[in-house]
């Protein structure tokens, strides 16, 4: 397939599957064959894991379905998620019962929130802001991806169990990937060659977590559904960056 074709298919599912996993994490961890109740703290690592593929999602959405949304408003409305994310973690302090801390919601909001701000006001610093959001992004999925214990420490996640560092190794594919993705556009790449990228950095992270990460192994999740995930991004990356 050409490479506009790749992107768009992998930007509706990135926002189709984003949305709806983000609003209805139980439905999601039974689609991906993680069975039982997860505690709270474990329960809103699937939010997180989603929330940053419907980031992505939104972003792809605006600069390859439509034509009336700017760069600005479309990396404005990307970080919006974890801006509003952290903005409720502060208000129903989250800190107390589940995690983050103050601190990590605090920065969380600040990065997001000054990213969002720029764009939609297209202000002089909105590029200097979309590229501290997408490193902030970058920097913080990486350990999740590979040490996710010492991040649940850093981050002072409260409440832990036996899934709890296989959940956060999840959190960190969806948000590395998220951040370079991120961080492509704000170095100035075009959405296309940004999405595949991306798909780079995805084929990657599901690797680590699939074969390297067991933890992630531990929770069961269905081998067929992640190697969809892998095929579609060997596809796109192939189309977009190779073909």
């Amino acid at each position: 397939i050409d490479a506009e074709t790749a992107a768009k298919v992998v930007g509706g599912l990135a926002i189709g599957t984003g949305s709806v996993f983000t609003v209805a994490s139980k439905f999601c961890n039974k689609s991906y064959g993680v069975d039982g109740e997860l505690s709270p703290t474990d329960a809103r690592q699937t939010i997180n894991h989603n929330l940053s593929i419907f980031s992505a999602g939104v972003v792809m959405y605006s600069l390859l379905f439509r034509n009336d949304i700017s760069w600005n408003l479309a990396m404005a409305l990307g970080n919006l998620p974890w801006a509003f994310r952290a903005l409720g973690d502060l208000l129903n302090e989250s800190s107390k019962t589940t995690g983050p801390s103050n601190i990590g919601s605090s920065l969380i909001f600040l990065f997001a929130s000054a990213a969002a701000y720029g764009g939609l006001t297209a202000a002089d610093w909105a590029g200097s802001a979309f590229k501290a959001a997408s490193l902030f992004a970058l920097t913080s999925g990486l350990p999740c991806l590979f040490a996710p214990a010492e991040a649940s420490k850093l981050w002072e996640m409260k409440g832990a169990t036996e899934m709890t560092n296989g959940m956060i190794t999840g959190v960190g594919v969806t948000l590395t990937g998220f951040g370079a993705f991120m961080a492509a556009l704000a170095w100035g790449d075009d959405v296309i060659t940004a999405v595949g990228k991306k798909a780079i950095v995805d084929i990657l992270s599901l690797i680590k977590a699939m074969y390297f990460s067991p933890e992630w192994a531990s929770l069961g999740i269905s081998k067929a559904a992640v190697y969809f995930w892998l095929l579609l991004n060997v596809v796109a990356a192939y189309s977009i960056l190779v073909k």
